[in-house]
């Protein structure tokens, strides 16, 4: 059975949207008990967006296949979606690590695993924003805006927690949790209109 790269693509943006909810249904539990409850779900959170994030860096892969020369378009977009795979894992790792008890060494890498995140997130929008007009090309600029924009300010989160000011940072990631969770579901009616209409 052969799948093809644009039902990778769409499937790895659904699978997406349901590992950003579920990341901040976590996150939501956490920030406002101010306790760990909710963190496992934030590491599955991560783990399956990960796992989008690598369906559609495959999946657009794939779409080169028949093509001859690649745009820049499509080279950021494989890039980001490969970055935020990295990123969301580093999520992953990091929270993990802070339910093993180092809390600070798992806030560092869940830190550095959302500027990962929101670095990749931010090149497949540029990749939206240097591609030619389509219909779907505004969804996915703002779509990916979103999720990059809430990576970093989860990242920012993080560091308020690292300098003891953990009210404003549980209340800062659970904001930049949030956006990723808008951001993926506009990215699925901007996949949904690049491969369906």
């Amino acid at each position: 059975m052969i799948i093809s790269g644009e039902k990778l693509v769409i499937s790895g943006a659904i699978i997406l949207a349901i590992g950003a909810v579920v990341e901040g249904i976590g996150q939501t539990e956490s920030s406002f008990t101010g306790t760990d409850l909710g963190k496992d779900l934030i590491v599955e959170g991560n783990s399956v967006e990960a796992f989008g994030n690598s369906l559609q860096a495959v999946g657009r892969t794939l779409l080169l296949n028949d093509k001859r020369e690649v745009t820049p378009s499509e080279l950021y977009t494989i890039t980001g979606a490969w970055l935020e795979a990295a990123g969301n894992t580093g999520n992953a790792v990091g929270i993990s690590i802070e339910l093993s008890g180092l809390e600070e060494d798992g806030i560092l890498i869940d830190t550095l695993g959302s500027e990962v995140q929101g670095l990749g997130a931010g090149l497949e929008a540029y990749g939206a924003y240097i591609s030619e007009d389509s219909n779907f090309r505004a969804l996915g600029i703002l779509g990916n805006g979103l999720i990059s924009f809430g990576s970093f300010v989860v990242a920012i989160g993080n560091i308020f927690i690292l300098n003891n000011f953990r009210d404003k940072g549980d209340l800062i990631l659970f904001i930049g949790s949030w956006l990723q969770v808008i951001g993926s579901f506009i990215l699925i009616f901007a996949i949904n209109k690049e491969f369906v209409t």
